[in-house]
């Protein structure tokens, strides 16, 4: 595998990118958790709040159609002085009207039990569907920014290193015969001036 090779213009960059991921780090820890309740809040909502007040609302307007029944049947069994019977028309309206409303309050109920049953497992579905964007934000984007803070620390303390200066190497005692040689060309060192044994 050949090493890859970086061309680094500007370590600010890399500041100003680990900054940016840091920030999208949080907005999406945020939008997962704001997304997460409003889930959790919506099936909350159908299973408790919605199937009790369409039960409640059914119970009622069962009275209601009762009543209406009721004050029709009255009505029909009411006869006037003349003899004539009285006028149902508003009555019939009123239990037709009564009927229209339980029914549609038994579908809604209806329909309410049927999304209870069935969000829980939409809501498994989406908790595995973001799953792979959580361990993103959790492990992957913290490791991303980690990584960059360091290659910033060390890219500063490279820039920061000075190369070392030859002149003075050369200039240390020691280091004369060595730079003799190389003006002079030599390519082999002087021999050792220690005794053989």
């Amino acid at each position: 595998m050949e090493p890859t090779q970086a061309n680094v213009l500007s370590i600010d960059v890399l500041q100003r990118f680990r900054v940016a991921l840091i920030r999208c780090q949080e907005e999406l820890a945020a939008a997962l958790a704001e997304a997460d309740s409003e889930v959790d809040r919506a099936v909350a909502w159908v299973e408790r709040d919605r199937i009790l007040h369409w039960r409640q609302r059914v119970q009622r307007l069962s009275e209601e159609v009762n009543d209406a029944r009721s004050a029709l049947f009255r009505k029909q069994t009411v006869t006037s002085s003349k003899d004539s019977k009285p006028s149902v028309v508003d009555e019939k309206k009123a239990l037709e009207r009564a009927k229209a409303m339980l029914e549609d309050a038994e579908r809604r109920g209806q329909r309410s039990r049927s999304w209870a049953s069935a969000l829980p497992r939409d809501q498994s579905l989406y908790k595995g569907g973001v799953a792979a964007l959580a361990t993103i934000v959790d492990r992957d984007l913290p490791a991303a920014i980690q990584a960059l803070e360091r290659m910033s620390v060390a890219l500063e303390r490279y820039g920061r290193d000075q190369a070392p200066d030859l002149e003075k190497l050369l200039d240390q005692p020691g280091a004369t015969d060595a730079a003799s040689m190389r003006r002079a060309g030599d390519a082999d060192p002087p021999p050792s001036q220690e005794p053989q044994p």
